[in-house]
Order: structure tokens, then C-alpha cells, then sequence
């Protein structure tokens, strides 16, 4: 029974990206580019929201994931034996150019297809994240992993090792008993001004693409990536602060006022409280810049027991001293 769903994806997924999705997808395109003209995010050719040489260059830049906390001071310090280091977040990429315009088009813009694009990006800085986190001293044994490079993709249906979807969570956070051992990957919470403007959660939308990709190979590192839903939320100071026009959006403030301003506005819910203690967990999200919501996702999962082995974003922004072709002010990282 449990394989049917994996075999319904596969042939899914086999139409979807066939010639005949193809056909389908390019005659919709069209037909939606008559009602409502749309143009390329890095070129702005007409009719497409990615042109094909747009695409093969965010594959250029996102193809080589890279430690990224050197750059985000906000982030929090760990006591590894006698070693004190920072919490490691691997990045699929710069935020500049091309790349920030995708990410800027897909959270703010409703591009939402342009998730295809960005997936295979998390996709690489999941895996890099999580072979740092189990290279770690004192790291426990990777189970069965084979010691294939991270990073390369094989193409093999995700959960077809044991037929179960991609990243879907059985509610067990210690993972299956005899099998590998479960990794909880999760995000922030959205605001609830986010919630209304957007309508969807850009990061978990992402995550989904991505674990699509990557989970037969976090598998053979020796580890069970899974998304539970519902662990965090937004408190009700934050929700309502983020309704106030007056306090602005996270990506005018400096990395001090995001620090102040992240702290206490993520709570717990019973199902995190449930589920959280003794949990190896990964945190996901977009776009680093401070690194305060990495550091209060930090903070309240230790506090409920949860062990943070690690983050990947999508995208790193520059720290103090950077250029000035990174202009956060027209970006919308909320990291």
C-alpha cells in the first residue's frame, strides 16, 4: 500500500516533465501571457518568467554550496568539547544579481513557479549541511552512507527507498527503529503579514522542491530527512507587530535592530513541545543576512531539547564591509 503514492508521483512526474508536459506547460504559458504579459526575471524577454539561458546561469551560481556563517554576525556560538564555533550554515549561493531577483520575484512577486529553478539550489546546500553536521567531532557514524561526494544527484525518485513521498512525517522524531535515524528539518515560521500579502510560505514551498531532490542521497549519508508541520509558530506579539506599517519590514533594519527585533518572536507549539526533545534537527531557510532568525530558531529549539546540528539557505548575503552591488535595501530577505 505504502508504495502506491510513490509510484503515483513517479508517473506523475514522468507526464509533468515529459514532451507532452512540456507542450502543455509552454501552450499555458502563452495562453496566460495574453491575459497578463510576463517577462523573464534576469533578462526580461517577454512570455517566460526564466528564459533558458537565465536558467543555466542560476545553475551556475547555485552549483557549488559554501559555509556561509563567517558573514552573519548574529548567529550563535557553540561549545563543541573544548572548541567554540559558530552554528555552520551552508549556502547554495550569493545573494546578487541574477539569483536575488529570482528569490525577490518568488517570494514578493507571486512567481511561484519559480520554485523548479530554485529547488535544485536548497537542494545542494541540504546536502552540504548535513555532510558538515555529521563530520563534526564526536558526530555519530553516518549509517550506511557510501561515501558518494555530496552534492551530485543521481536522479533516483525520492522516498523510493521505502516508498514513502519525499520528506513526508510520520510524526516519529526519533526515527524508524531499526532504519536510519530521522533529522527534523525545520523553517521559521511565517509572519502573519507574510501569511496575508503572499498567501503561501515561500521556504517550506522551496523545502518541498528540494527534498524532492536530495533525499536519496541525505539517506545514503546515513540520515532521514523528514518535515513535520506545525512545530513553531509565530508569537502574538510578533504576529501583531508584524501588522504594524510603522515598524517596517525586516530587511530596512540593521543586523542590532534584527537581533532585538527576533527575539521572542517565535514560540512553540504542543506539537513542538511533543516532539522536539531529543530531536537531531537541520534548519532551512532562504536568504541569510544577520543570521538573528537562524539564532532565535537556535534559541527555542535547544531550549525544548532539540539538538541544531546545522542550517542551509538558499542564498547568503554579504556581511559588514561588502561591496556596495549588494543592495539589501530593494531585498526582502526576512533571515
Amino acid at each position: 500500500m505504502p508504495q502506491r503514492p510513490a509510484r503515483l508521483v513517479r508517473s506523475v512526474d514522468r507526464i509533468w516533465f515529459g514532451p507532452t508536459g512540456v507542450a502543455l506547460r509552454t501552450a499555458l504559458r502563452g495562453a496566460a501571457g495574453l491575459v497578463s504579459p510576463v517577462w523573464c526575471i534576469g533578462c526580461a524577454e517577454q512570455d517566460m518568467v526564466l528564459c533558458a539561458p537565465c536558467a543555466e546561469e542560476l545553475h551556475l551560481v547555485t552549483r557549488t554550496p559554501f559555509p556561509a556563517e563567517d558573514q552573519a554576525l548574529a548567529l550563535p556560538l557553540l561549545m563543541e568539547g573544548q572548541v567554540l564555533t559558530v552554528l555552520p550554515v551552508s549556502a547554495a549561493g550569493r545573494y546578487e544579481g541574477l539569483l536575488a531577483r529570482t528569490v525577490l520575484g518568488f517570494k514578493d512577486h507571486g512567481a511561484i513557479g519559480l520554485s523548479a529553478a530554485l529547488g535544485p539550489g536548497l537542494a545542494r546546500a541540504l546536502r552540504l549541511a548535513a555532510a558538515r553536521a555529521l563530520a563534526e567531532p564526536g558526530a555519530e557514524p553516518a549509517g550506511e552512507a557510501d561515501g558518494e561526494p555530496a552534492g551530485e544527484a543521481d536522479g533516483e525518485p525520492a522516498g523510493e527507498a521505502d516508498g514513502e513521498p519525499a520528506g513526508e512525517a510520520d510524526g516519529e522524531a526519533a526515527g524508524e527503529p531499526g532504519g536510519l535515524p530521522s533529522w527534523l528539518l525545520v523553517s521559521p515560521p511565517p509572519s502573519l503579514r507574510s501569511r496575508l500579502t503572499r498567501g503561501f510560505d515561500p521556504v517550506q514551498l522551496l523545502l518541498d522542491r528540494a527534498l524532492a531532490i536530495s533525499e536519496p542521497e541525505l539517506r545514503r549519508l546515513g540520515l532521514r530527512p523528514t518535515r513535520v508541520p506545525g512545530l513553531l509558530r509565530a508569537s502574538r506579539a510578533a504576529a501583531l507587530s508584524s501588522l504594524n506599517p510603522r515598524h517596517g519590514r525586516q530587511k530596512t533594519r540593521g543586523a542590532r535592530a534584527r537581533r532585538r527585533r527576533s527575539v521572542g518572536s517565535i514560540e512553540l507549539t504542543p506539537r513542538g513541545r511533543s516532539l522536539l526533545p531529543g530531536a537531531q534537527v537541520l534548519l532551512v531557510d532562504d536568504v541569510l543576512t544577520s543570521g538573528s532568525t537562524l539564532a532565535e530558531l537556535y534559541r527555542v529549539l535547544t531550549a525544548a531539547g532539540a539538538r541544531v546540528r546545522g542550517a542551509a539557505v538558499f542564498a547568503a548575503a554579504p556581511g559588514p564591509g561588502a561591496g556596495l552591488e549588494f543592495q539589501l535595501g530593494r531585498a526582502s530577505p526576512e533571515a
